[in-house]
């Protein structure tokens, strides 16, 4: 049962990021996924257990990958990190190209996602703080600066992918990602943590200096 689950969920998946969700009946997943609309509605009632659960699945990707990052927040870490990100939105992409649409229909799921973007924040917050303690950052010029950056740079990690659409920009490249989040960053590295930068993407198509 696990598995035909799993396989509903990855069907619907193709289709939403596909077609949009709001453009999804149940009836195309069922075709798609070469099953009886019968058999569907067995495991996922309507489509809104299933626009919850594969929420549930993004949020616990998000989620596992933010609390093994919280050990480490070494510039290689970070890298690793926005890598990870993008390829997790690039898997829902459904979810950040129609978040709004999402969030309107599925109160219960912008209920849990206000607060992990709140939890999110948090995370990136602690990132910063860190990297000023290890002299990488420049200590803050003031109050809230850093607090400030996070909402920042949260908000630019959380819709890029859905300004590149709407800039007609349709191909999501994994370094042009996180290129434009160290951007956010960059302003705010000390001399020493810039040369670490440099090094650390020499090798890479991530362009900045």
């Amino acid at each position: 049962m696990k598995h035909t689950k799993t396989y509903i969920l990855d069907r619907a998946l193709k289709l939403f990021n596909k077609n949009g969700f709001v453009n999804v009946r149940l009836q195309h997943i069922a075709d798609f996924g070469d099953i009886s609309v019968g058999h569907l509605a067995y495991h996922f009632h309507n489509k809104d257990c299933l626009v919850e659960a594969l929420y549930d699945q993004l949020k616990e990707a998000q989620e596992t990958s933010l609390y093994e990052f919280r050990m480490a927040h070494l510039f290689e870490d970070i890298n690793r990190q926005l890598r990870h990100v993008f390829q997790c939105q690039k898997q829902y992409l459904f979810f950040y190209l129609d978040t709004l649409e999402v969030l309107r229909a599925y109160p219960t799921i912008k209920e849990k996602h206000q607060q992990h973007i709140a939890w999110q924040i948090q995370q990136i917050e602690w990132m910063f703080n860190f990297n000023v303690d290890r002299n990488t950052f420049q200590p803050p010029g003031r109050v809230g600066q850093y607090s400030q950056l996070a909402w920042l740079f949260w908000m630019t990690m959380d819709n890029w992918m859905y300004a590149r659409q709407i800039k007609g920009l349709d191909h999501l490249h994994e370094d042009d990602f996180i290129a434009n989040l160290w951007l956010l960053m960059v302003p705010y590295l000390t001399e020493e943590a810039l040369s670490e930068l440099e090094m650390l993407t020499a090798n890479s198509d991530i362009k900045f200096f």
